[in-house]
């Protein structure tokens, strides 16, 4: 701020003091004024590819979901064509859990970004309402007749969305609910293939069983005939 500095013998009008006072004031107001102004197109800009980059994010997170399910998909229908039919399945759910953590790293991101913009868009708000009140006091025709000490301003608290961003621990507990919902839900299906796999087992046994019990009968019946075979040449050997 520039000081105004006059010589020792001069004397002022307490009108003209006040006039210089006011004509001060607003010359410091409008400085500011002009400098929060400044920022706008910057601040701007950086929420225009803020917004870009929270849409390219939440994207990505719902592209790698749609993945992580696909590959699973495809990934089980084969394993049932193996050998080992639980371990080929299991190794599928652990890529499926590592696609999809990738895509909670992403979507986590993009809830950053974005309570990080709706904190930036409360201060805002409340920065452009406390603007009028200044500007109000520079024009006021009842000027006081020294410097007036602005008010410290007490902004009101925005909105829980704008301020309160989730805890360490809160997102430690949302992931743990959610891999344990997906264990669960994996744990279900593994047992649900392995009793379809006991259940195929049990009937190849009995199919493999029936076709043995067969091939001995069919065994059984050719020595039979052939036993009848002989006894009757040699009966026919004795008359002769």
């Amino acid at each position: 701020m520039t000081h105004l500095t006059l010589p020792a013998r001069c004397t002022l009008k307490p009108e003209l003091r006040s006039t210089l006072r006011r004509a001060l004031f607003a010359a410091l107001l409008g400085t500011t004024t002009l400098s929060a102004l400044a920022q706008t197109p910057a601040d701007d800009a950086r929420r225009t590819a803020d917004r870009a980059r929270i849409g390219a994010l939440e994207a990505e997170g719902k592209a790698l979901r749609a993945e992580a399910e696909a590959r699973f998909a495809t990934a089980e229908a084969a394993c049932y064509e193996r050998f080992l039919v639980n371990r080929c399945i299991d190794q599928a759910r652990k890529e499926r859990l590592e696609t999809i953590q990738r895509a909670r790293a992403v979507e986590a991101e993009a809830r950053r970004l974005t309570l990080a913009e709706r904190q930036r868009t409360a201060e805002a708000l409340l920065a452009e309402g406390a603007r009028p009140t200044a500007v109000g006091s520079m024009q006021s025709p009842e000027a006081p007749t020294a410097l007036p000490q602005l008010p410290a301003l007490q902004p009101t608290p925005p909105s829980p969305d704008a301020r309160i961003a989730p805890s360490p621990e809160s997102e430690r507990i949302r992931a743990e609910r959610e891999t344990r919902s997906e264990e669960a839900a994996a744990d279900a299906v593994r047992r649900r293939a392995a009793a379809d796999a006991e259940r195929d087992a049990a009937r190849q046994r009995t199919t493999e069983e029936a076709s043995r019990r067969a091939q001995q009968a069919e065994r059984d019946r050719d020595r039979y005939e052939e036993r009848q075979r002989r006894y009757e040449e040699e009966q026919a050997q004795k008359k002769k």
